[in-house]
């Protein structure tokens, strides 16, 4: 009923988009066109899938029980979420022509890990669906790279670029069109007429045997590369989307300065360099929440379309219409996990749901105790139970404060702790003021960039 709800959907919104389209394009080889002789194809974003391959962790080992308390991730049901969301993309209707995959593939970069993803795109693309990848911050060189089976975690092989390289060719390495010598970065045509710019903007070679650099910053090597290919792409006429982990783009106001590393260094330069050069489109991962940003600048416009993780909560992945050259209807789909039991019978959106909510308080109880709070412990604990809910609901999107109450609370909150505390008030307030547009559902057209709420 979900399937043939959407698809009936999607038809309207498809023919409504039609009285606002009115340029005509020669017909590719393609089964699904509109009145205009444009090409429609449908296409899947999954990002963060963390895969840990099963024979790394068990459930009731000591290390794996300990690791579960901090970490938002829910390793134990990766598998069984990869099987439930590939087969998922394979009976939809329509079936996607494409799934875009913006980084962290693998749990923290085992090697094992990626070589059972890399099974299970062999999967999607047996089924006809082709697949690209570009990689995060988890899939290289990430030295902590561990099992949870004992009662302490075991280091495991991981991968470093060239196996990255090496695993994922048949996803976009093998008929790439240019790659970056400075990079992982490399450009490819996966469906006529566009090109799909994916950018490595992963800092793995810092990495060491105790510490992972989490944040992205891009090359200026890259950024040549990159606006060489749409200058390139512009000459040819091929609409261009781009693919990287990192967000470009301020998801919330100052994003950048609350957690630096979810957003790529010097964003406004890069977002700037890409926009003017003619980038629409980026499509990123990395901070597992669905949301959607748009930035602007005279004529020129660039969003930054951000997909949650497929393992920690919203736990969604993102089925667009591709009107060729024209327009994308953007969907959010939330995973079921209807074939796999979750504990105490909960569902697997309420399961993640609360799995978060006790990893995220533990996590920003400790951030507080940090610069530039230094806040005392319990006064710590205090701010993360009221930052939560505000965290929670940036991440699935379209966040809005449901009453007066949740500001009277924060207010009171911040009284009860003195003016001392008034700038954590912002970050509140940031997180539960959603920037447009819509994160969940939205229309984009693509050539003037005006966007509604589907």
């Amino acid at each position: 009923m979900k399937t043939r709800t959407r698809t009936f959907i999607t038809s309207l919104v498809i023919m409504s988009l039609l009285l606002l389209l009115n340029t005509s394009c020669k017909k590719k080889e393609h089964s699904n066109y509109t009145a205009t002789g444009k090409a429609v194809y449908t296409i899947a974003v999954i990002s963060d899938l963390h895969y840990l391959d099963p024979s790394l962790w068990s459930d009731t080992s000591h290390s794996g029980k300990f690791f579960s308390m901090f970490d938002q991730r829910m390793p134990g049901e990766s598998d069984g979420i990869m099987r439930e969301v590939v087969q998922e993309l394979i009976n939809a209707k329509p079936k996607p022509d494409l799934v875009l995959v913006p980084g962290d593939l693998s749990f923290d970069g085992e090697a094992v890990s990626h070589e059972s993803v890399k099974g299970f795109f062999t999967e999607l693309t047996g089924a006809g669906i082709k697949v690209r990848v570009i990689n995060g911050n988890h899939d290289i060189n990430f030295t902590m790279a561990s099992s949870f089976r004992g009662y302490d975690t075991v280091h495991v092989p991981h991968i470093n670029p060239d196996n990255f390289k090496s695993i994922y060719a048949n996803f976009g390495y093998s008929d790439a069109l240019s790659t970056d010598p400075a990079s992982l970065s490399y450009l490819s045509e996966p469906l006529p007429g566009l090109w799909l710019l994916s950018i490595d903007a992963c800092i793995y070679r810092k990495n060491n045997k105790d510490s992972a650099c989490s944040g992205g910053s891009m090359r200026q090597a890259t950024m040549t590369w990159a606006l060489a290919r749409l200058a390139e792409a512009r000459a040819k006429g091929k609409t261009v989307f781009g693919m990287m982990h990192h967000a470009l783009i301020n998801h919330y106001p100052d994003q950048d300065l609350l957690y630096p590393d979810n957003v790529v260094q010097r964003s406004t330069t890069v977002s700037d360099s890409l926009m003017n050069g003619g980038l629409k489109l980026m499509f990123t991962g990395h901070g597992h929440s669905t949301d959607i940003v748009k930035k602007t600048a005279g004529d020129k416009f660039l969003y930054d379309i951000e997909t949650s993780s497929t393992i920690a909560y919203p736990c969604t992945y993102r089925m667009i219409t591709y009107i060729q050259d024209s327009a994308l209807i953007i969907s959010t789909i939330p995973i079921t996990y209807n074939n796999y039991p979750m504990p105490s019978g909960m569902s697997l959106q309420a399961y993640a749901k609360q799995r978060i909510r006790s990893a995220v308080e533990i996590d920003n109880a400790y951030f507080y105790t940090q610069p530039p709070y230094n806040y005392k412990p319990d006064t710590a604990r205090r701010l993360s139970r009221r930052m939560t809910p505000a965290l929670m609901a940036q991440m699935a999107g379209d966040e809005q404060i449901s009453s007066n109450s949740e500001y009277d609370s924060i207010q009171a909150t911040i009284n009860s702790l003195g003016a001392s505390f008034f700038p954590v008030r912002a970050d509140w307030y940031h997180l539960w003021n959603d920037l447009e547009p819509a994160d969940n559902s939205l229309t984009i057209i693509l050539k003037s960039g005006n966007c509604n709420k589907k």
